[in-house]
């Protein structure tokens, strides 16, 4: 049984996200680095898309190899 499992694109994206807004603030408030200000407001639903589409894709890629859902 060598089933190989891959890791959740969804769980990347938000990991990815993350860690991209960690670093904005660490190098703006730490280092003093001179980055455009980040306006929420436009940012939050581009995020949002972006993890429901990796959902999706991630989905129908495990449809596409006949597996079942977890839970089934």
């Amino acid at each position: 049984m060598n089933e190989r499992r891959w890791a959740d694109p969804g769980a990347i994206l938000l990991g990815l996200a993350i860690l991209a807004v960690g670093a904005y603030y660490l190098l703006v408030n730490t280092f003093g680095v001179s980055l455009p200000e980040l306006n929420w407001d436009q940012i939050w639903p581009i995020l949002v898309i972006a993890l429901g589409l990796t959902i999706i894709y991630s989905a129908w890629m495990r449809r596409g190899r006949g597996e079942r859902p977890q839970g089934s």
